[in-house]
């Protein structure tokens, strides 16, 4: 059908050409190609009449087919619609809607479209089909999605290739995350020196390697000099003013106890053990830690006293001794001092 720009008639219609011509008032003629037996088509499939439209369908021109599949698409017939489509982009959408992801990527598969992998990665992590999720996101090169695919498996071996692959493509972004989330923190601190994010860098080091906290100030203030000298004086080294950083040998402590757990990776199944872990910082936990070791408290909440082997409280006060003599007129001797009694 095509809608006209200005008055015309009628002239005629040439069943042999399958076209209509029409004329408009300064006698120009224009010809319309109209097919009989697309019209039939359509009629049927508006009356519901499958088995005689499928009939008529051979009779159609190929090239005519992404107009009936449009046409069924209108009606909500999808499948009619991907079976009759010859146009790959079209047959590709059509698949997305129906759900018919081998369909996809067949489709993507011959137009090595990045933009069709990607659309099909998403769909198939949406609908669980997991494999094929990986396999498209490979081929978009969509390491976003790839991160939020392997941490949510718990791939560690997956965030370790995604990491090398993030490094070789400049995505600094997702690089540092999959160190930070594989516990290799001495590369995500080199990462962010040599993407000169020198001050993220120290930030880092003293919130979880304090040990390398005097290298990168050191990096530091080499840098910085070239820009501001008074600055980079001004940078505290922890060797040499350790009073100015709260704890510090405490966060050394903790550094050095966790060091051998960072390669260790659960699986994710297990996620629900650590969600309810407390959300106490590391130092904190360590310091009352020592205080619970430092003091054990009794049941009435006192430090119990030490226990010797016959299970007699040894007290830190010599006992007491009683001694009686007739010169003190009633006193008692108490450690050998003379104390008055009661009546004096």
């Amino acid at each position: 059908m095509f809608h006209l720009d200005r008055p015309m008639y009628l002239l005629g219609y040439l069943a042999n050409q399958s076209r209509v011509y029409l004329i408009d008032k300064e006698f120009n003629v224009v010809g319309y190609t109209l097919l009989l037996s697309l019209i039939e088509y359509k009629t049927l499939v508006m009356r519901g009449d499958l088995e005689h439209a499928n009939a008529i369908l051979p009779t159609i021109p190929k090239e005519q087919h992404n107009s009936v599949a449009h046409f069924l698409e209108s009606r909500g017939m999808l499948e009619e619609a991907l079976e009759i489509a010859t146009d790959p982009n079209y047959r590709f959408d059509l698949s997305v809607q129906l759900g018919r992801l081998e369909i996809a990527k067949e489709i993507a598969i011959e137009a090595r479209s990045e933009s069709k992998w990607k659309q099909l990665g998403e769909l198939a992590m949406s609908t669980g089909k997991l494999d094929m999720a990986e396999e498209c996101l490979l081929e978009a090169t969509d390491l976003s999605g790839l991160l939020l695919l392997y941490s949510s498996l718990g791939d560690a071996e997956g965030v370790t290739k995604l990491a090398s692959m993030a490094k070789e493509q400049g995505k600094n972004n997702v690089a540092f995350l999959c160190l930070f989330m594989l516990g290799k923190l001495e590369e995500c601190l080199q990462l962010l020196v040599d993407s000169n994010r020198i001050p993220e860098a120290a930030l880092m080091a003293r919130s979880y390697l304090p040990s390398k906290v005097s290298e990168i100030v050191s990096i530091w203030k080499k840098d910085l000099q070239k820009v501001n000298s008074k600055a980079a004086e001004s940078l505290a080294d922890p060797a040499e003013y350790p009073n100015l950083f709260e704890d510090w040998q405490i966060a050394l402590d903790v550094e050095a106890s966790i060091a051998p757990k960072r390669g260790i990776y659960p699986p994710a199944e297990e996620y629900m053990a650590y969600a309810a872990r407390s959300t106490e910082s590391l130092v904190e936990a360590f310091k009352s830690m020592n205080v619970q070791e430092e003091e054990l408290p009794s049941e009435n909440g006192d430090v119990a006293p030490e226990v010797i082997e016959d299970g007699v409280e040894e007290s830190q006060e010599d006992a007491v001794e009683v001694e009686a003599d007739d010169s003190t007129d009633g006193g008692v001797l108490v450690n050998g001092n003379d104390v008055l009694t009661p009546d004096q």
